[in-house]
C-alpha cells in the first residue's frame, strides 16, 4: 500500500472515536481490530480504515446496525449484497469504516497508548485473524501482522490451537509459503 492511501494517525482516533460513540449509545458490543489496533500495538504499518466487529443483536441485527449508521450525520453508508457487514465513511475525516457483524472475541485489551480506551482484541485474537487472512488472501499487510505479533507479543498457543484449524494453518502457508519468516511462524504452530 503507497502512503498516499494511508491516513494519518489523528484522523483515525477521530474516526474510531466518533464509531465508538455510536456504538455505545445504541448499546452494541463491539471491538475494534485491524490496522489501526496494531498502530496502536506498535506496529509501523500505515492503515487506510478503520476496522471493528460488532456483536449482531437477535432480531433484524444488521438492519439495527446499519440504520444506527445511516442516521448519524458523521457516516456516509455505502449500499451492498452483503448482511454480515457494513462500509462506511467517517465524513468529517474521510476515513473509511469497516463494521463487521460477528462475535467479538470474550476478552477485551485495553492499549496502553490510546488516550480513548477503545476496546481492542486481545493480540492471540489478532494473530488468530491473521491466519485465518492469511489462509484465504494475498495481502503483504497481514504477513507484515502476524509477523509483528508473533516477535511483539506473549502468545496463547493453546487457544490458536483451538482456534485454528491445521488445515487453515495449511492454506496460509500454501498462499505465504514464500515469505521464509511467516511461513517459519505457521510451522511452528502447534496445530491438530
Amino acid at each position: 500500500m503507497s502512503d498516499a492511501h494511508l491516513i494519518p494517525r489523528d484522523r483515525l482516533d477521530m474516526a474510531a472515536i466518533a464509531l465508538h460513540r455510536v456504538l455505545v449509545q445504541n448499546d452494541f458490543n463491539h471491538t475494534f481490530f485491524g490496522g489501526y489496533q496494531l498502530q496502536l500495538m506498535g506496529s509501523i504499518r500505515g492503515t487506510k480504515d478503520v476496522d471493528v466487529v460488532v456483536k449482531k443483536p437477535v432480531f433484524h441485527g444488521f438492519e439495527k446496525v446499519k440504520r444506527a449508521f445511516v442516521d448519524h450525520p458523521e457516516f456516509l453508508v455505502f449500499d451492498g449484497n452483503r448482511t454480515d457487514a457494513i462500509r462506511a465513511i467517517h465524513a468529517p475525516t474521510g476515513v473509511g469504516v469497516d463494521i463487521l457483524l460477528e462475535d467479538p472475541p470474550k476478552g477485551k485489551l485495553v492499549i496502553p497508548d490510546d488516550p480513548n480506551e477503545l476496546p481492542f482484541f486481545p493480540a492471540t485474537h489478532m494473530f488468530i485473524k491473521k491466519i485465518k487472512c492469511l489462509s484465504v488472501r494475498q495481502k503483504e499487510t497481514d504477513e507484515e501482522d502476524l509477523v509483528f505479533l508473533f516477535e511483539n507479543y506473549a502468545l496463547d498457543q493453546q487457544k490458536i490451537s483451538k482456534k485454528v484449524a491445521a488445515s487453515q494453518r495449511d492454506e496460509a502457508l500454501r498462499r505465504h509459503g514464500n515469505n521464509d519468516r511467516v511461513a517459519e511462524i505457521l510451522q511452528s504452530l502447534d496445530l491438530q
